[in-house]
């Protein structure tokens, strides 16, 4: 079968293995960098830069510069003078082997460093990343390299911003303790979620103005102030569900010790104003109807309504109820005693009376003695009525 016609030149064999493990763009390059050192058989290989455009005819000077610093910060290579396209040619090993000195017909710009004892064929691809590089310990002094730097430029990250991330990655990466070989990736990755994070606090800083026009305050939680006063809406809104302006200023106070006690940051405190105000005002006129301690008889105490209503449903005239008011409050209040609910004291009271009046013999028409009968057979049905109080 003929091959397809777009596949005009030479093609690229691409390791899936390698493409899956360090990245697809990365074993690109480490294929075009090992095809070169296969056919050389110095120490270290050297490939023509402008070789290295025309065999990544896809990718510009920064894509390739991008994709070597990758290599490198993962242990796959090393460089030996200037980095791509600072000089004519690109001098390179596999590995995390060190840098020695070049000889002088490989390359004038080399960079003098001493030579570790030991060094792989160049045509070897190391393994990965852990298994040979040497991994370290971040230190004080350590410093990201002129490339990283470069590339958050190109990120949009200004030089000024980067240098100043340093402190804070450094303390981070001694506090981990961890021993690691791609520090400058680390960094890299650092500094760009750090500018990503202060954008987007600028942006939001940005829309404060427009959504605050009619009140900046109200946009950040703060604790209560000890001079706070709530505000003319929230008073009207209290005042609409029939609770007392006065009972409305008086709870300010309170409120405001409560507050300032806990330390609590909020941007909405008339609304929790309201609402306390609302459950205290609840409490208040529950106490009021039902109080919870007990007190004594008032000496103008006078029943309730429902006390009569409630006499009613037992055939009790209001009248006969009215009239042992006195005598009740007379009574209780010469012993000094307190109770919780007088009215619950009075329906007893005046049901025991009515008991007694009813058992009380009287005489009929023709000189007899019978029992009072409002409606009843027997006075001791009727105190069995009075005595029920399953309604």
């Amino acid at each position: 079968m003929p091959s397809h016609p777009l596949f005009t030149d030479k093609t690229i064999a691409l390791s899936a293995t390698l493409a899956a493990t360090i990245g697809l763009e990365e074993a690109v390059l480490l294929t075009i960098l090992n095809d070169a050192a296969s056919l050389q058989s110095n120490q270290w290989a050297r490939l023509h830069c402008q070789t290295l455009r025309l065999q990544l005819p896809f990718w510009d000077d920064v894509s390739i510069r991008r994709v070597l610093r990758s290599l490198i910060d993962k242990g796959l290579l090393s460089l030996q003078g200037p980095m791509f396209p600072d000089a004519e040619s690109l001098i390179f090993g596999f590995g995390s082997q060190g840098v020695t000195e070049v000889p002088a017909d490989t390359s004038t710009r080399a960079i003098q460093q001493p030579a570790q004892p030991s060094v792989q064929p160049a045509n070897v691809v190391q393994p990965m990343p852990g298994q040979t590089t040497p991994h370290k310990p971040l230190n004080g002094q350590w410093q990201p390299n002129e490339d990283t730097l470069a590339r958050l430029e190109q990120h949009g990250v200004p030089r000024a911003f980067s240098w100043a991330q340093m402190d804070a990655f450094i303390l981070q990466g001694q506090e981990q303790g961890a021993n690691r070989n791609d520090w400058n990736t680390r960094f890299f990755r650092h500094v760009k979620n750090q500018w990503v994070f202060s954008q987007n606090d600028a942006q939001k800083n940005a829309r404060i103005p427009e959504r605050t026009a009619f009140n900046p305050a109200q946009d950040e939680a703060k604790p209560i102030a000890l001079n706070w006063q709530p505000s003319a809406d929230a008073c009207q809104i209290l005042g609409r569900a029939g609770i007392d302006p006065q009972f409305i200023e008086d709870a300010v106070a309170e409120f405001i010790l409560y507050w300032s006690e806990r330390g609590d940051a909020f941007k909405t405190w008339n609304s929790k104003f309201i609402q306390h105000v609302r459950q205290q005002w609840a409490r208040y006129t529950s106490a009021v109807e039902h109080s919870p301690l007990p007190s004594r008889i008032v000496d103008n105490w006078q029943p309730a309504a429902d006390c009569f209503d409630i006499l009613a449903m037992g055939h009790i005239p209001q009248e006969f109820a009215q009239n042992l008011v006195p005598e009740f409050v007379l009574y209780w209040r010469d012993s000094n005693q307190v109770h919780n609910s007088w009215n619950s004291r009075f329906l007893q009271y005046v049901k025991q009376q009515w008991g007694k009046r009813l058992a009380q013999p009287v005489g009929d028409a023709n000189g007899q003695q019978t029992t009072a009968k409002p409606g009843y057979t027997t006075a001791e049905a009727s105190i069995q009525r009075l005595n029920d109080t399953s309604w």
